[in-house]
């Protein structure tokens, strides 16, 4: 009998005289899992810091241009709202714009830094400069109330057209309420800004009667 074939017999059915040579190996069955070995080696150094990913912008930008089919300019009637009549940048939905109501509502509640300019004057109605008449009074507020939040004014001299600037901060409570650019002066008010044809551009961006800037701050605490 060699090796193989007593490497293939049942230990317990083997009953044949075996010279003391020879060996025979009997499996068992499987033993009981040892226990889990000991933890590799100490953690290795923190790896350096990775590149600042990019900041979303959080801003808007509205804009009126000069069209130019009004020698005089687009005429504003006292407590009147002024016309914004394009959102040029508002890549994070920051700000709804209503061009056919001329209102803005906000997205998210926070503080906002908003700027505006107006470019505008007013007809002169007497000789002499008239303090109480002969002026350009703006302002941002909440609609249908004196809520100004950013204003401005500037005397007008002979009809002499104003670039009007104003900023500010407001807080925004409720993204159901709506804003306004209004005309806080007591009479009509005209916006106009030199004829794009007389400029070295074709950009209307160089003549806007109109332009508010929003940014959003955050909130308190976040």
């Amino acid at each position: 009998m060699n090796n193989h074939e007593l490497n293939n017999l049942d230990c317990r059915s083997h009953n044949k005289p075996i010279s003391c040579n020879q060996k025979i190996y009997c499996i068992g069955p499987t033993g009981p899992t040892g226990p889990t070995g000991p933890s590799g080696g100490p953690t290795g150094p923190t790896g350096a810091t990775g590149p600042t990913g990019p900041t979303l912008l959080h801003s808007a930008y509205f804009v009126t241009f000069n069209d130019g089919t009004r020698e005089d300019g687009v005429p504003i009637a006292a407590g009147e709202r002024l016309p914004i009549s394009r959102a040029e940048i508002d890549v994070s939905n920051l700000a709804q714009l209503d061009t056919t109501n001329k209102t803005i509502k906000f997205n998210k509640i926070g503080y906002y830094n908003i700027t505006f300019t107006v470019s505008a004057y007013t007809k002169q109605t007497n000789t002499d400069f008239d303090p109480t008449k002969d002026l350009v009074a703006l302002g941002f507020r909440l609609i249908n109330t004196d809520n100004v939040y950013i204003g401005t004014s500037e005397f007008i001299y002979n009809e002499e057209i104003k670039q009007l600037l104003a900023q500010g901060i407001i807080a925004v409570e409720n993204t159901d309420n709506l804003y306004e650019l209004v005309n806080l002066s007591k009479q009509e008010i005209y916006l106009n800004s030199p004829d794009n044809k007389n400029l070295g551009t074709h950009s209307y961006f160089a003549n806007s009667l109109v332009t508010i800037t929003i940014n959003y701050l955050g909130r308190l605490g976040a």
